[in-house]
């Protein structure tokens, strides 16, 4: 019994190990258990932020190599060259490379635009008049750079018409602070250092937007927010008055090649240096899909949608992302050996019985015939069913069908009586 159970389950067990061997084939690998991610300077929140993602995705034994830049666009060109994975991207600095096979993973907060400028101008309210000025416009290869020309582009203001200062934050200020500049474009925390000192030096104002609607829907990409009186600090009471102001979105953008399983770790840890409360944004708002400039990638969406699966809530990362493997795997090879195996059971039966029934041709031709015989031809059928029955004794049938078997064997032994008393 043991050997006709083996005839059956080794060959059902090889089929499913030979389909799990193929769909292995088409399985994707394991996440790398390395990531590089491009940010801005090294003093800025990007680069902050990024050390924050180091820190967290650490703990899932995933190495964070950290490249600073000048800011998005020189990002942006690592990216492409695919010297890194993920880049820190300001909106509104994407122009030249939207062509590029990137994805959008997240929004991460608002960045606003601070527009500083000379007290000795008067009060300003239109970047348009700004025109004939010196302004600082962010260091080359910043998003700071490309949005702010962007923008005074947009209100008439040209390098033909004005003097643009190729100048970073710090050296801007400076440059502002010095008289040698009029105007500073500057996209940074609400609660840096540098913030709090343009805004409390008399000689510097800071803009205040009146056509923010226009800029938004202009340019989709941007944001209206509102600096309350006050909020930023009670003691000085900065800012002084509330201020209307535009604001670009910071944004995780890939390659679209990123392994699944990495951009879920990268967003997880998003969502914990993110997903908080701020001066502009409100708590849960970020990460999202608001305001971004490359298409949001697939399983980025599915993550901000539905969050971590059940597997995630249950299992260390790599252990869920292991176990969701493995079902890919069986489940798809189960449902297929479902019915292979119910077409394998009949033929298995059909085969046990042929053994049988393939001996009834030579008992029929001969039953049918042994009425007519004479005494030669009795005597060769007698010795041909001898020979068959010693054959059928030797056949090694499953135990559910020893019945059919001895049924064939008394058949023999029938007819074989019937011969042999004529004889």
């Amino acid at each position: 019994m043991k050997c006709h159970l083996c005839k059956i389950i080794l060959p059902i067990l090889a089929l499913f190990l030979g389909l799990l061997y193929v769909g292995s084939r088409f399985l994707p690998p394991l996440a790398p258990d390395h990531v590089t991610i491009a940010t801005g300077t090294e003093e800025g929140i990007y680069y902050q932020s990024a050390l924050r993602y180091k820190a967290l995705l650490a703990k899932q034994h995933v190495t964070v190599d950290i490249v600073p830049t000048q800011g998005s666009v020189e990002a942006l060109g690592l990216l492409k060259a695919k010297k890194v994975d993920i880049a820190f991207v300001q909106s509104g600095s994407t122009d030249a490379f939207r062509s590029e096979p990137f994805t959008s993973l997240a929004s991460l907060y608002n960045e606003p635009i601070w527009v500083y400028y000379s007290a000795a101008a008067g009060e300003l309210h239109n970047l348009s008049e700004l025109k004939g000025k010196r302004i600082a416009v962010g260091a080359e290869g910043s998003g700071t750079k490309a949005l702010a020309l962007t923008l005074l582009g947009a209100n008439g203001i040209t390098s033909e018409n004005s003097t643009f200062l190729s100048l970073g934050n710090d050296a801007g200020a400076q440059a502002l602070f010095d008289g040698d500049a009029d105007a500073l474009f500057s996209i940074i925390g609400a609660f840096a250092p540098l913030t709090k000192t343009l805004l409390l030096d008399p000689k510097i104002k800071l803009l205040d937007f009146t056509r923010t609607h226009a800029y938004t829907v202009r340019y989709p990409f941007l944001n209206a927010v509102t600096l309350d009186e006050g909020v930023m600090d009670l003691e000085h009471n900065l800012p002084a008055t509330t201020k209307h102001l535009i604001a670009a979105t910071a944004t995780l953008v890939s390659r679209d090649d990123l392994h699944p399983d990495l951009i879920r770790l990268v967003l997880r840890a998003a969502q914990k240096v993110h997903g908080g409360a701020g001066v502009f944004r409100k708590e849960g708002e970020f990460p999202g899909t608001a305001r971004l400039e490359f298409p949001i990638n697939a399983d980025a969406e599915v993550y901000l949608r539905d969050g971590e699966s059940w597997l995630e809530s249950l299992f260390p990362f790599w252990i869920a992302s292991i176990i969701k493997r493995l079902m890919l795997l069986f489940i798809p090879v189960i449902a297929l050996m479902i019915p292979l195996v119910k077409l394998f059971l009949p033929l298995v039966s059909w085969r046990s019985r042929s053994k049988i029934y393939r001996w009834y041709r030579t008992l029929n031709a001969i039953e049918d015939e042994m009425d007519s015989y004479d005494a030669p031809q009795r005597r060769e059928a007698v010795m041909k069913l001898e020979q068959a029955l010693q054959k059928i004794q030797k056949v090694d049938v499953p135990l559910s069908y020893r019945r059919e078997y001895y049924d064939l064997i008394q058949h023999f032994e029938l007819i074989l009586g019937k011969l042999r008393a004529q004889r």
